[in-house]
This record gives C-alpha cells, sequence and structure tokens, in this order.
C-alpha cells in the first residue's frame, strides 16, 4: 500500500466516523478494531485467549517519590533520570542508586520563561535543555550547573538527532548531532564539556538544511548504514511532512576522520543534494504537534544496531513501517512497507453507543506494541494485529493533566508524569502471544521464533506441516511432520495415500535422524525401508530415461539419477551400522544394483565379497585397487596368487605399499608366478619383489634369501652380473644357506658365483684352483689378493697360478708378465717350475733387475746404518754439552713470591731468572690444579719424604752418614770436614735443596775429594735439568775451577781422591729421582709467570680478596 492510498483510505474513514454510521456505531475507520472489543476498558488488560499464561504484560505503576516542586520536563536515559522543575532546578538520579539525588541549578531566574524541552543522549551524560524564549543551556554528566549556549542562542529546539555510531568512542563529546527547530531550519552542532572559563563547549554551530517552511521540525533521527561508514540516513518530520535524506558525509579535512567543523559540517555535503526540490511525503491533518520514534532490537551501547521499525505520530494515524539499509543512494527510501494505523475508537462514558477516535498526545515503541498516552488512559496496541492489548486509566489526582511519555531507548523503560507524579510503564514477556499471532498469519517461521515451549513448537510444526500438505507442498510437509509428534503410521499412510515417495523418503531419512541411538530397531526397520524406496526410485528413473524419446529429458532423468545415487550412497555410509547385511544384499542384488552393492560392502569391510566380484569379472586391476585399500593381511594372502598370477607387476606394486606382509607367507603367490612367459629384457617380478624385501625392508629370513638366490641362479640367461651382485652386496650378510647356494649355482653351472661362494666361505684354495680350472686367471688373481692378513696363504695361492701359467700355458714371457703383477712373487719362487732345459735368455733381464734390487737394497741398509752412527755421536755431543750448563745463584737472591732469601731453603730457578721457593711455588699453583692434580701432589709429597726416610737410614747402616740439612751442627759434614773434605763456608745454615727436572737444580753439599772449599762467596751455581735426571751435577767456584761431582741426592759427598778430570760419576736412586721428576713435572713444568698459566689466569683481579689490608696500605695518606 503506498503513500496515496493510505491518505485516500484515511480520508475516506475520517469523513465515515464522523457521520458516526451504522449500528455498532464505528466506521471502516477503525481498520481491524472489533465492535465487541470497542468497550471501555476499565480493568486494564485484555485477555487475548492464546495462552494459558494469564499474567500481565503491560502494567502501571506509580513511582513512589514525592516530587519537591512542580515538574516542568523530565527526560530518562541510560538509566538516567533528569526532572526539571519549574524554580529553574534539576534533579538528576542514577535508578541504579535510587537514594542519590543530585539538586542542578539552571543558571536562568523563573520570570525569563519556562523549560520547553529536554533532550538526553543516549549514553545519559549529555542533556540538552530549550526554553520557550530559546535560551539553551547544556550539562554534562559531572557537573552540578548547567552552561548557556550562547551560540545557540534564539532558537527553540524541538528535536534532536544523536549521533549513536562509535567511530570516537573515547571521546567526552556529543559527537556531531543534529537540531531541528520550531522555524523549520535544521542545524549540525557538537559539544565538547570543558573546564575553562572562557572556552565555549559548543565545537560549532552551523545551519546545514532548510524544510523552506514555517513548520517545526517535531521529529528528527539519523541512521548509520551499517556497511558503509560514511553514508547515513536522516529522516524528518513536521505534523504533516515525512522527509528522507541518503548520502555520504564529509570526513574532517585535517585528519580525515568522520566529523565536522566551523569550516565544513559533517552532513552539509549530504543536505545539499536536497537543495532543489526536496521531496518528502505528506499526510493530511491540522494536529500542530507530531513524534518519530525508532525501534532497534540490539539497544546496547557497545554493540548497537541499525533501527528497524519507525512510528510517526499524525493526525490521520500512526504512519509505522520497516526500515531496509541496503544500496539506497539520494533520492531513496529506506521505508518499507509502510502503514497508517488509525487509532482507536473509545465509546464515550456518557453515551455507550457513540465511540469517538481520539489523538494520543505521545506515543512510543516497542519491538510488538504502540504504546500510546492520552490525556487520562494509556493504551498498548499490538502491531501484529492491530489489537489492543492493554487499556489502563490513569490515576490522575483533580485538576491533574499528564504533560507527556519519557522513554529510555538505552534500557527501553516507559516513564508518564505529570506536574506533581511519575508513573513507569513496566513490561514483561512482550513477546509472550507473539507466536500465536505470527500463527494466524500463517507466518509460520516467524511463529517459531518466538515459541518458548516444546508444546508451542509442536503446535506451530504440526500445523505447518498441515497447511503445506494441503498445499501440495509434500517436501515441506514433510519437513515439518518429521520435527512434529504427529504419529508416525500417520503421517506415513498421507503420504502412501498419496504415492509420494519422494516426500516419505524425505520424511524418513529426518525421522531416522531424531530417532535416539538406543532405537536400534526402530532405526534398521526404517533404514530397511528406505533402502526399499530408493532402489525402486532408481529403478523408476533407469525406464523413464530409457522410455523417453527426447534427449533433453533424457539428460536430466540421468542427471536426477546420478543426483539420488549420491544421496543413497551418503545415506548408506551414514547409516551402515543400521542395516542388515544380509537384508540389504538381498534387497541390492534384487534389484540389479551391483555398483551400490559393491559400495555397500565396502563400507561395512567385506572387502573379500568385492574382490572376489572383480577377479569372477577379471577386472584385476580393479580387485588390487580394493586390496590395497584394506588392511586385513589375511586377504592379501588369499587372493594374492591367482592375482600374482593374471597380473604380476601391479600386485607386486601393490605387496611394496604393504609393509607389513611377511614374504614368507607370499612364497606360493610367487610360486604361481610364470617366469618362462617373460619377454626378452622384461623384468621379473618375482626377483623385484624379493630384491624389495631384501634391500629395503632388510628382511634376514635364510627362506626369502635362498629362493632370491634361486631364481637369479635358475634365470635363462648365461649373465651372472645380477647373482654376483647380489653375492657381493644384497648378501653381502650371508642369511642365505652357502652349502645350497654353491650346490644350485653348481647345478646351474654359475662358475663365477661359485668362486665367489667359495671365496665367502673362506676357501681361497678352492677359488682359485676352480678359477684355474676354467682358464680365468683374472678372477684367480682376485681371489688370490682377498687373504690379506696371512701373506703366506697370499703367498701360496699365487704360487699356485704362477705353476697354472708355467706348466699349463707353458709361456715363459707369460710368466714373466704375471711376476711383474705380484709383489709377493720374486723370479727364484717361480724358477723351480720352469723346465731343466729352458734358455736363460727369456727372464735374463728379470734376473739381473733382481740382482740390481738387491744391491740397492744393501746400499740402503748401509746409508741408514751411517745415519744411525752419525745420529748416536751427536747425541753424546749434546749430552756432554749440556752436562756443562749451569745457572748463577747470588746468595743475595730473592724468592719472587715470598720476597725472601733463595737460599733459606728448597728453591727452584727457571731460564727465565724467576725463582721461587717450593713452597711458595705449590702455594701459589695449587689454586690451579684440578682435583687429581691436589691429590696426586699429596701423594708425591708423602712418597718422596717416607723414601727420603728410607735413604737415610740405609746410608747410616752403610757408612753412618745421614741425610740431613747442612749446617753447622751437620756431624756428617763435621766429620768431613775433618778427613780434609773442607770447609763449608757460604753453606751456613743452608737446608736441603730438592732437585728439579724443569730447568732447576737441587743445591746440596758438593764437597771435592781434595778439601777445597767449593763455594766462594756465597754463590750457588745450579746444574741444568738434564744433569739432574740424570743424578749428577757439577759445582763450580767462582774461579771456575772443578771442585768436584755431587749427587743429586741433596748431599753430595766426594767419591775421589782429587780433582774431577771430566768423568762423569753419578749415583742415581731410581725410584727417589723418578718420585721428584714427576713431582717437577707437576708443579715446576712452566715458570708460574712467564708461562701459559699466566695467560690463563689474566682476568683475575691483581689482589686477592684477603689482600685488602695490603690495598688500603698503598692508600695516599
Amino acid at each position: 500500500m503506498n503513500l496515496d492510498e493510505i491518505i485516500e483510505q484515511t480520508n475516506d474513514s475520517n469523513a465515515y466516523s464522523s457521520h458516526l454510521v451504522g449500528s455498532n456505531g464505528i466506521g471502516q475507520a477503525s481498520q481491524g478494531w472489533e465492535p465487541s472489543n470497542l468497550v471501555l476498558l476499565e480493568s486494564g488488560y485484555v485477555n487475548t485467549g492464546l495462552v494459558d499464561d494469564e499474567s500481565r504484560i503491560f502494567t502501571l505503576d506509580k513511582v513512589d517519590y514525592q516530587i519537591p516542586s512542580r515538574l516542568s520536563a523530565m527526560a530518562v536515559s541510560n538509566n538516567i533520570m533528569i526532572m526539571a522543575m519549574e524554580t529553574m532546578h534539576l534533579l538528576r538520579i542514577d535508578l541504579q542508586r535510587q537514594h542519590e539525588i543530585e539538586d542542578i541549578e539552571i543558571p536562568r531566574k523563573v520570570s525569563e520563561g519556562k523549560i520547553y524541552k529536554m533532550f538526553f543522549d543516549p549514553t545519559g551524560r549529555h542533556l540538552i535543555i530549550t526554553t520557550e524564549t530559546g535560551d539553551n543551556y547544556y550539562l554534562f554528566e559531572k557537573w552540578k550547573k548547567a552552561k548557556l549556549l550562547t551560540k545557540i542562542k534564539g532558537i527553540v529546539i524541538e528535536s534532536i538527532a544523536w549521533n549513536r555510531s562509535n567511530d570516537r568512542p573515547m571521546e567526552s563529546s556529543t559527537k556531531e548531532f543534529l537540531i531541528g527547530t520550531r522555524n523549520g531550519l535544521i542545524f549540525e552542532a557538537e559539544l565538547e564539556p570543558t573546564a575553562e572559563l572562557f572556552k565555549k563547549e559548543e565545537r560549532y554551530f552551523k545551519q546545514v538544511y532548510s524544510i523552506q517552511a514555517n513548520m517545526p521540525i517535531t521529529g528528527i533521527r539519523m541512521e548509520q548504514f551499517p556497511v558503509t561508514r560514511r553514508k547515513y540516513y536522516v529522516i524528518a518530520v513536521t505534523p504533516t511532512r515525512i522527509y528522507q535524506f541518503i548520502g555520504t558525509v564529509s570526513p574532517n579535512s585535517s585528519n580525515g576522520v568522520i566529523g565536522g567543523s566551523e569550516d565544513k559540517a559533517m552532513f552539509e555535503s549530504l543536505f545539499s543534494k536536497y537543495e532543489v526540490n526536496p521531496g518528502f511525503s505528506e499526510l493530511p491533518g491540522d494536529l500542530p504537534y507530531s513524534q518519530l520514534h525508532f525501534f532497534s532490537p540490539f539497544q546496547d551501547l557497545q554493540y548497537q544496531g541499525v533501527a528497524k521499525t519507525f512510528a510517526w505520530l499524525t493526525g490521520p494515524g500512526i504512519y509505522h513501517g520497516n526500515l531496509v539499509f541496503g544500496s539506497q543512494n539520494t533520492g531513496d527510501s529506506v521505508i518499507d512497507t509502510p502503514q497508517l494505523l488509525p487509532y482507536p475508537a473509545t465509546r464515550l462514558e456518557l453515551d455507550a453507543s457513540t465511540a469517538v477516535s481520539e489523538i494520543p498526545i505521545a506515543i512510543a515503541l516497542t519491538e510488538f506494541h504502540f504504546i500510546l498516552l492520552y490525556k487520562e488512559r494509556i493504551r498498548a496496541v499490538n502491531q501484529l494485529n492491530d489489537q489492543i492489548v492493554f487499556d489502563e486509566l490513569i490515576p490522575l489526582k483533580a485538576k491533574e493533566e499528564v504533560i507527556t511519555m519519557s522513554v529510555d531507548t538505552t534500557k527501553n523503560t516507559f516513564w508518564i508524569y505529570t506536574g506533581w507524579s511519575i508513573f513507569e510503564l513496566i513490561i514483561t514477556k512482550e513477546d509472550r502471544d507473539v507466536w500465536t499471532l505470527y500463527l494466524d498469519k500463517k507466518q509460520y517461521d516467524m511463529a517459531l521464533q518466538y515459541t518458548r515451549n516444546p508444546a508451542q513448537k509442536d503446535r506451530v510444526l504440526t500445523l505447518q506441516a498441515n497447511h503445506n500438505f494441503s498445499q501440495g507442498r509434500y517436501m515441506l510437509s514433510a519437513k515439518y511432520y518429521a520435527q512434529s509428534t504427529v504419529a508416525f503410521e500417520e503421517v506415513a499412510l498421507k503420504f502412501v495415500e498419496r504415492d509420494e515417495r519422494d516426500a516419505l523418503r524425505s520424511y524418513l531419512l529426518i525421522k531416522v535422524d531424531k530417532l535416539r541411538k538406543g532405537d536400534k530397531t526402530q532405526k534398521t526397520i526404517i533404514c530397511t525401508w528406505l533402502v526399499e524406496i530408493y532402489l525402486s526410485k532408481l529403478n523408476q528413473l533407469e525406464d523413464l530415461a530409457a522410455s523417453s524419446a527426447a534427449d533433453s529429458d533424457v539428460q536430466n532423468l540421468m542427471a536426477e539419477q546420478r543426483v539420488l545415487e549420491d544421496e543413497f550412497k551418503a545415506f548408506l555410509e551414514t547409516n551402515k551400522m543400521y542395516l542388515d547385511k544380509k537384508t540389504t544384499y538381498k534387497l541390492l542384488a534384487s534389484h540389479g544394483r551391483t555398483e551400490q552393492l559393491l559400495f555397500y560392502a565396502i563400507l561395512i569391510g567385506d572387502y573379500e565379497r568385492v574382490i572376489s566380484h572383480w577377479i569372477q569379472e577379471k577386472n584385476y586391476r580393479n580387485a588390487l585397487d580394493v586390496l590395497s585399500k584394506q588392511e586385513s593381511l589375511d586377504t592379501y594372502y588369499r587372493f594374492s596368487p591367482v592375482l600374482m598370477e593374471n597380473a604380476p607387476y601391479e600386485t607386486v606394486s601393490v605387496w611394496m605399499r604393504q609393509p607389513n606382509l611377511n614374504p614368507r607367507n607370499l612364497i606360493p603367490s610367487l610360486l604361481k608366478y610364470d617366469h618362462k612367459s617373460l619377454e626378452a629384457g622384461a623384468q621379473n617380478q618375482a626377483i623385484r619383489y624379493l630384491s624389495y624385501v631384501v634391500n629395503q625392508q632388510e628382511n634376514t629370513d635364510p627362506a626369502i634369501h635362498n629362493y632370491l638366490l634361486t631364481l637369479y641362479a635358475t634365470q635363462p640367461t648365461r649373465e651372472e652380473a645380477a647373482l654376483l651382485n647380489f653375492l657381493n652386496t644384497d648378501g653381502r650378510a650371508m642369511h642365505y644357506n652357502l652349502d645350497y647356494a654353491l650346490r644350485i649355482c653348481t647345478q646351474n653351472n654359475r662358475i663365477l658365483s661359485c668362486v665367489n661362494i667359495f671365496s665367502s666361505m673362506g676357501l681361497y684354495g678352492e677359488a682359485v684352483d676352480l678359477a684355474l680350472k676354467h682358464h680365468d686367471l683374472e678372477l684367480a688373481r682376485i681371489n688370490a689378493d682377498k687373504p690379506e692378513d696371512d701373506e703366506m696363504l697370499r703367498k701360496s695361492l699365487w704360487l699356485k697360478i704362477a705353476r697354472h701359467v708355467v706348466k699349463e700355458k707353458k709361456d715363459i714371457k707369460a710368466a714373466m708378465e704375471f711376476l711383474s703383477n705380484s709383489d709377493l712373487l720374486k723370479i727364484e719362487d717361480i724358477l723351480p717350475f720352469f723346465p731343466d732345459f729352458v734358455l736363460i735368455d727369456d727372464f735374463k733381464e728379470e734376473i739381473c733387475q733382481a740382482l740390481e734390487e738387491y744391491n740397492i737394497h744393501i746400499d740402503e741398509l748401509k746409508a741408514d746404518m751411517d745415519e744411525a752412527t752419525k745420529s748416536a755421536e751427536n747425541i753424546r755431543i749434546d749430552v756432554r754439552e749440556l752436562r756443562s750448563r749451569f745457572a748463577v745463584v747470588a746468595s743475595t737472591e730473592r724468592c719472587t713470591s715470598c720476597d725472601f732469601p733463595l737460599l733459606t731453603r728448597q728453591f727452584y730457578i727457571f731460564p727465565c731468572q724467576h725463582t721461587f721457593h717450593a713452597d711458595c711455588l705449590i702455594k701459589n699453583l695449587t689454586p690451579f690444579l684440578s682435583n687429581r692434580q691436589l691429590k696426586r701432589l699429596d701423594e708425591l709429597q708423602e712418597q718422596i719424604q717416607n723414601e727420603m726416610q728410607n735413604q737415610q737410614k740405609m746410608l747410616l747402616m752403610n757408612g753412618g752418614l745421614s741425610l740431613q740439612p747442612m749446617s753447622a751442627n751437620n756431624p756428617a759434614l763435621d766429620a768431613a770436614q775433618a778427613q780434609g773434605l773442607g770447609g763449608h763456608g757460604g753453606l751456613t745454615n743452608l737446608p736441603l735443596i730438592g732437585q728439579t727436572a724443569a730447568a732447576t737444580m737441587a743445591l746440596g753439599g758438593a764437597i771435592g775429594a781434595g778439601g777445597k772449599l767449593l763455594m766462594n762467596g756465597g754463590v750457588a751455581i745450579a746444574a741444568t735439568a738434564a744433569q739432574t735426571a740424570a743424578g749428577a751435577f757439577n759445582v763450580f767456584a767462582e774461579n771456575g775451577n772443578v771442585g768436584g761431582s755431587g749427587l743429586g741426592m741433596g748431599l753430595g759427598l766426594g767419591l775421589g781422591g782429587g780433582q774431577s778430570k771430566g768423568d762423569d760419576v753419578a749415583v742415581v736412586v731410581p725410584r727417589l729421582e723418578l718420585l721428584r721428576d714427576e713431582l717437577d713435572d707437576l708443579v715446576a713444568s712452566e715458570c708460574l709467570l712467564c708461562g701459559e698459566l699466566m695467560i690463563k689466569t689474566i682476568d683475575q683481579p691483581f689482589l686477592a680478596f684477603d689482600e685488602k689490608e695490603l690495598e688500603s696500605s698503598w692508600g695516599v695518606q
């Protein structure tokens, strides 16, 4: 119904109702209002009779709150209520915390004019107040006082369209919104709360459109298109006109964000396209006011959806419809299926026979109802059937008048207020009866959406199924019957009587899916019935295709048959567990559906039936395909003989793809393979499979290896390459039987293989003999070289070959060439094989060459002996030179570590001239030794101490001398001095000094036989490591004369009666020297300061943690 028809019908109805014609007292203007319903409804609730639940949907409750002064206006949004008093005060109440009431002042005198309207944004944060004089005020949620909007002065605001988009969710501003004024202008503005004194809240305020008529814009709303963010829909209404605007908005020129500014308003480009000849729709009437409401099913602030429906209060009635957002452009309409609902007539209290249509002062829109507010009552009209479902008088006091109604669109609450009272219209279970209304209108799908329990749903489905069945839509009826509780037998008989097999099939399919898993008997019966139905339908399609003459019909029937076959296969796959195997096989076979029978057999795992079928059809390729898809090994073993006989290559390929097969069980199948029918150059499939098993699967079964060797040996060709390759590579581990291999190769005259087997058995002599027997010298040579570890055997094998060459071939030159190929035989080895009267001319050159080689070898030995003699002499010279190496230690020398005199106790001296006491060196080196080295160091020190004590005891037993430190109180030294062995001068209080093999010396009391003082001026001369290691050292006085020979035991004793003439005299104590040498290697292998240890410890600090006092002593006072 278009707008012109609505206007025409409205005019007719108004004229008709004005005369009050008809016996029932009302004309056609009521449009659906039954006369029986036109009664004075005092109870407040009309029972629709559609549900058992008689609870109230609408309830009007009075708010228990004493208003301090008379109300001028009220607004509610997001559970925030603001009441404007005539005293120019605002009361702000959070409905979730009702005890907290804020009193907010409006900077305005009462005499300056009353408050006209208040506009609350959906978030409940921004409030705009307009007065009758055109002064406008702004209140932010955190403010305690409203502020005057100076830029919007002199404009009476009739309506505001808030911007509900989430483009800038973090901002505190109102975002861009539209203002409809009393004189027909539309402005765009944006407010931002500020605490600065001189800064205005209006970001900008600019006119964007004029309707060119002095009519108030009583309602304006905007919606953002769901897909395009920059595309908006704006609807504006006056008391008689409705305008629609569609277009894209302008982004902010500064940063590209959607938004307006002083220079360019956001909606300016949208309205600019409607400057000339703006399109609008007009309804007749002289009502001075109107309202516009949208309803969106998604009211949440974060997940808001676009409006779904709208309602416009006009003089003729409520103009309403759906809002459909799509690809509309400028000039198009978003309103779909608009309708005009005349206001319901009300019988007069004084004259019950008279009914008049009263225009409400305000309306509200819910999902399913129109809320109509009158001066004394409130009504709710159902949108689906235009029936009044709620009508209740408002309990007003004397001379109390209803002002209007405020709607919280965010929380979907409704508030009615007078000057001194507030009422709330509570809506509960609004959609309770909706399903019955849709059901009456035969909108079954919509009715299903609003059913609340299974009984309601079943009623809808049953009626929907019956309706479709009566209309001949059997497939749809089958769908809904299957979901309802209508008896199975009743539905089945309905379709059988109408011979609707397709609908019956659809019904049974849905029904079997809805049965429980425990209902196996029912499932089996229904599934078996479905199999019969499917097979009958397939045969029917085949018969129709065969009898049809038109090609197009045949193609259509064949296409339908293919679809049905796929559907049947899907059914079998889904319900195979509920079908009886024997019964199903009989049904499929009786209808001749071989393809479906095989498919079903594969589904239930009856692969043997499928394979047997393809073998009977001699379709071995298909049989192998099925065989490869199943996993039973017994099935492989059962059908492999016949498959190997008829399709050997494909069968072997299938075997190779199944690694779990036991090759031993496949030997009967391999025996069925016809080896003689192979064409020249064709591959033997038995050998192919067994080679794969041996090489890839590393099979070690002797039976497999023996059989493979037999196949190689019994090949018709005389070529032995494959057999030799198996023996040398594949059969290297020799899992086959060697005796059997030798026998089978001998029977088939495989000489090379026999030789190889002899060699594998270690019978190299037999291998060489067999090779020589068949005059294969090269093979004999190869096998003669195989015993690499037994040179005598190799030589004997080569002699066999040489004897064969000389005696059998009697070719002297060939024998000489053969001799050159062996490094074991010489000319003298084969001379005995030559005949007695052979001429020497044939091998004279070889004999001469051999003699020359002997001479060269003798010369090489002589040169080696001369070189050895020279080396020995050089070593003697080096030893003599090393004996004369020494180091000079002054008596004033100090230890590098402790800085005490070096000669006070045992010490070490290094070639780098660093000197350490033995205990200092060990102490400094100990932190860097491993646990094993530390343990060995303790053992060596203990063993050296024990060994020295043992040596001391031995000397005391032999000569009465003891190994004691040299001092003034040493009896042994005094005794030696008394006999004329000389004094001890600068050696007083010198302890026993140990020796080292690391370029150090052990300084003892070396006393010459002539009694000369061996030390002069306290200068000690240490022997080199080489001498000390040998157990002897020389000590020199400052004048360079040799005073005598010392023993490397820490105490030197004169052994001769005069001075030494250079002869080396050394007395060695082997164990003590070995221990000392090991100790020296451990602690004195390198200098502590110059060796590798210094490099490894370069990252350590110069001072240790226990040397803090030393560090503090270096400080400057």
